[in-house]
């Protein structure tokens, strides 16, 4: 966004990051951050920085692959640090909606977001479609992915992408966001 790091971008007073790193620590086990910017612009988070793996800009799934390369034997959350009005419930309703699909993603029936659970092993997935060209997370959902319903008043935030100053400013105002926001900071 105008040359400027998403991530360290911010809105309500924390970074992008801050948001996502606030959000996920109580769902997860450990946290690590997917960038191919210098390791030392995320120093003070005190997260493992891991860059994409494979070469040229490859989009999302590029550093998708890079987590599930690092953690081969984990299931893997995956969020866009753009969205930092994330449930506190994420992981918990991303685990019961898998089924026996590679992926779980949320959906709204009709959107997805960039939050995603993978089962251990799909690295060589993600890898051989980008090798065949494909850049489409959508299209590789289609193929691997199971829709989780996240059609909730309180899920509207994982569809509020930050991704330009206005979306930022909208964010900051928005009254129902900030009582989601608020609301997830009490469920902690």
């Amino acid at each position: 966004m105008q040359g400027q790091d998403k991530a360290l971008l911010t809105v309500r007073g924390d970074t992008l990051l801050a948001h996502a790193i606030h959000r996920l620590s109580p769902q997860v086990d450990n946290l690590a951050l997917n960038s191919n910017a210098a390791p030392e612009a995320f120093a003070a988070y005190g997260l493992p920085v891991i860059p994409d793996r494979l070469p040229g800009f490859l989009g999302p799934l590029a550093g998708i692959h890079a987590g599930l390369l690092q953690y081969p034997q984990a299931n893997l959350v995956t969020v866009a640090v753009d969205l930092p009005f994330l449930p506190p419930d994420l992981v918990t309703r991303l685990h019961a909606g898998l089924g026996t699909k590679s992926c779980a993603y949320v959906s709204d029936g009709e959107r997805h977001a960039l939050a995603l659970l993978w089962c251990p092993g799909m690295a060589s997935s993600v890898e051989e479609y980008l090798q065949r060209g494909g850049r489409s997370l959508r299209d590789f959902l289609a193929a691997h992915g199971q829709p989780v319903r996240f059609d909730q008043p309180r899920d509207r935030g994982l569809f509020c992408n930050l991704n330009t100053p206005e979306d930022l400013a909208r964010a900051e105002r928005d009254a129902e966001l900030l009582a989601i926001s608020s609301a997830a900071d009490e469920h902690r």
